[in-house]
């Protein structure tokens, strides 16, 4: 279950850094509450809807070996986006629904429990382009 819950969290992880501001983790890191979020859903679901997402999951490690030579966990930030984007946009539909399954889940509790962190940034991107249109 390692694995899973590894690559579960390289494909949190990535799907934060590409869809939403950076934020100064000496300030807060909401990153692993968003993983816990996400690792806790799937904990919820049927076993029958369960076990088909560690499977894929998994399949989507080691497809990583293939796509950029080593496991999707362990890969750079640039390679893992990469993976993830192909598997969205794959003719294959049970592809884009994990990576739809992830992206649901990290976008809504993102935005749901980590608000605080979109409008501060909301609000220092608004700062620096006032300041710079200024200048």
């Amino acid at each position: 279950m390692t694995m899973f819950r590894n690559t579960a969290s390289a494909i949190c992880y990535s799907i934060i850094q590409n869809n939403f501001p950076q934020i100064d983790p000496a300030v807060d890191f909401p990153h692993n509450k968003v993983v816990n979020f996400v690792l806790e859903q799937h904990s919820r679901m049927p076993d029958f809807l369960r076990f088909p997402i560690i499977c894929l999951t998994l399949i989507f490690d080691l497809a990583g070996i293939i796509q950029a030579g080593s496991l999707f966990h362990s890969q750079s930030p640039i390679q893992r986006w990469r993976q993830i984007e192909s598997w969205k946009n794959s003719p294959i539909g049970p592809l884009r629904d994990l990576i739809r399954f992830y992206e649901s889940l990290v976008i809504f509790d993102w935005f749901s429990s980590c608000k605080s962190y979109v409008q501060i940034s909301e609000r220092q991107s608004y700062h620096q382009s006032a300041a710079a249109t200024q200048v």
